[in-house]
């Protein structure tokens, strides 16, 4: 889960210079300027952090008591990892905020829309969990009849 949650934010981070410019207008307009590319210790901040971040809400999803809705822990989970979605989302600011002003928007807009999410996908993350959980808990068919019995003598 962790390797989910990192690298599709910092995908989504990565592109958004490239998603937020508009599309090039026809022949003789002038080309906007090109999308300012993050540096690279900006990226090695979001990928720490979103790792960091990753790492907790699995390991959180592991805890969650089986007597919680999926839609508990999955707050629970998220509100154990604050700290490390702080730093994440510091870190992606610390980036637009480099970015040219007309990208910002549309990169907050991206950030919020993806961080949005997250609470729905741990739920849905803690279901899995529990399904593969029962499904292996659920013996299997013997595959031969059981030994007949012997009749007691009369």
């Amino acid at each position: 889960m962790s390797l989910k949650f990192g690298l599709s934010f910092i995908l989504l981070l990565a592109a958004a210079p490239a998603l937020a410019q508009p599309p090039a207008g026809g022949s003789g307009a002038t080309q906007p300027a090109q999308p300012a590319q993050p540096s690279p210790a900006q990226i090695a901040a979001i990928q720490t952090a979103a790792q960091a971040f990753g790492t907790c809400v699995s390991g959180g999803m592991q805890n969650v008591p089986a007597s919680a809705t999926p839609e508990a822990g999955a707050a629970g989970v998220l509100g154990a990892c604050a700290t490390q979605r702080t730093a994440l989302v510091q870190a992606a600011e610390a980036m637009i905020a480099t970015m040219p002003a007309d990208q910002q928007a549309a990169a907050h807009a991206q950030m919020t829309s993806q961080l949005g999410g997250v609470e729905a996908q741990v739920a849905d993350g803690i279901r899995q969990q529990r399904a593969a959980a029962a499904s292996a808990a659920t013996p299997a068919a013997p595959s031969t009849p059981p030994a007949a019995t012997t009749p007691a003598p009369h």
